[in-house]
């Protein structure tokens, strides 16, 4: 695990988690707004650890508690990366198309062999159970173009701890509309001070 930021001091802190086959590199534009960039275990330069949601998120906690213990934390997850997002504690929680179940997207990549097996069970799990298990609410944004199907999309914008939105875009929303993404953070949700 690594976390890519400058030394800056921090009123509050924007963490953002990527989504699988992605790397911290790639959301550069983002360290200049000043974001810790969050590095998922065995992508980039990290090093792989236990291939486990949870176990990522208890070192990404723990690394942003011991960094940032006084500030406020917006965790803004991609993908896989709002999975993990999700095993966390943050003032704010924001997930970027996140994959709550398996999609015929995954199935059809898996089947032509662009998924590692390692991460075959990371991205073909169900996740609403631990959305329903949730204490606080979090805001879930899909992409248009997004990878989640009309169904799933209904079903997280009528979950009772969740604030849901659209963003024109593909599955990465972070490259492909990184503008709305930025409105999104810097607005303050229903409910939230």
């Amino acid at each position: 695990m690594s976390l890519v930021f400058d030394r800056l001091a921090r009123a509050e802190v924007l963490a953002i988690i990527h989504g699988a086959a992605r790397r911290s590199l790639q959301l550069k534009p983002w360290a200049e707004r000043s974001a810790v960039l969050v590095e998922l275990p065995g992508h980039g330069q990290a090093p792989m650890i236990e291939a486990k949601v949870e176990v990522w998120a208890a070192a990404f906690q723990a690394a942003l508690r011991q960094l940032w213990a006084a500030q406020p934390i917006t965790l803004v997850g991609e993908s896989l990366g709002g999975v993990i997002a999700l095993h966390m504690e943050a003032e704010r929680r924001i997930l970027l198309d996140p994959p709550m179940e398996p999609t015929p997207a995954v199935a059809h990549e898996i089947r032509c062999g662009n998924v590692a097996p390692w991460l075959q069970p990371l991205i073909t799990s169900d996740y609403w159970s631990l959305l329903d298990s949730q204490d606080q609410r979090v805001e879930a944004v899909c992409a248009s173009n997004g990878i989640l199907p009309q169904a799933a999309r209904d079903r997280l914008s009528a979950h009772p701890n969740v604030d849901y939105g659209e963003i024109a875009g593909g599955h990465v929303l972070l490259d492909d509309n990184p503008q709305a993404v930025l409105q999104l953070i810097q607005k303050r949700s229903p409910g939230r001070d």
